[in-house]
């Protein structure tokens, strides 16, 4: 798996938790921006040094 891979799958699931944090009554709604945040990171920062 390459961090573009991982990053791809955590902006996926980051999209997907607060819908079903939403629908659940489920705290784990707050995970989503989390995981939302660190997979743009992990791509911004493969596209700034040139990966």
């Amino acid at each position: 798996m390459t961090v573009r891979t991982l990053a791809i799958a955590l902006l996926i699931l980051g999209a997907i938790l607060p819908i079903v944090g939403w629908w659940a009554s489920s705290p784990v709604a707050f995970v989503g921006p989390a995981l939302l945040l660190l997979g743009v990171l992990l791509l911004w920062t493969g596209r700034r040094h040139g990966r």
